[in-house]
């Protein structure tokens, strides 16, 4: 089954005050951390691959050095519109996500999520052959989301900075949800300060 993970490094970093995703923290940028991570777990799973969606020419620069690890299956996909809201970043990848028969939707910003995590989620929507997916802590739901193909369309009407928490909140009577047992590890770092905090320091979105 081939499953592209679309990586959102994208954003805006508003609230941050600067390029979090570039944030220096503990040896590599802030972004690098997760996206390392799924790196690790393509290559176990030959028909997975990454799309790292950004609007920054340093990180798809960075992205491309990485192309010979999976062998190609990870590229950048240089987004320009992402500014514009969250529901440009995912049309953009999902237009390269050509032949995919789901999409796990991944933010670069959650650098507490486990590798084991991350493979275990994706694992049991491809077993299941999940329709829709989402990650849920103490009832709360967060990222990594699931989006089999039939769902792509309605994706890709999204507008502004709508997300895919849009369309999952639509159909939540068909939502498989994984059950992830720390909470610290769906935390979206939106300011310096929540940089090395533990519980309660972020929030959880589902993008």
């Amino acid at each position: 089954m081939k499953i592209s993970l679309i990586y959102l490094a994208a954003g805006n970093s508003r609230r941050f005050g600067t390029n979090k995703l570039l944030y220096p923290w503990e040896g590599k940028p802030l972004y690098r951390h997760l996206l390392d991570r799924l790196v690790n777990i393509c290559i176990r799973h030959p028909k997975w691959e990454i799309l790292v969606v950004t609007q920054y020419p340093q990180i798809a620069w960075q992205v491309r050095e990485m192309a010979p690890t999976l062998n190609g299956r990870i590229q950048a996909v240089l987004s320009q519109d992402s500014p514009k809201g969250a529901s440009y970043s995912i049309r953009a990848g999902l237009a390269a996500a050509a032949g995919s028969q789901a999409c796990g939707c991944f933010v670069a910003d959650q650098p507490y999520l486990a590798e084991q995590t991350a493979e275990n989620f994706l694992a049991a929507m491809e077993k299941s052959q999940a329709e829709l997916g989402c990650v849920v802590c103490r009832g709360e739901r967060g990222n990594p989301a699931w989006f089999s193909r039939k769902y792509f369309p309605e994706l890709e009407r999204l507008e502004g900075d709508q997300g895919g928490r849009k369309v999952l909140e639509r159909y939540l009577d068909r939502v498989m949800f994984f059950e992830v047992l720390k909470e610290q590890e769906l935390m979206d770092l939106d300011r310096p300060c929540q940089i090395g905090n533990k519980v309660g320091a972020g929030e959880h979105r589902v993008v």
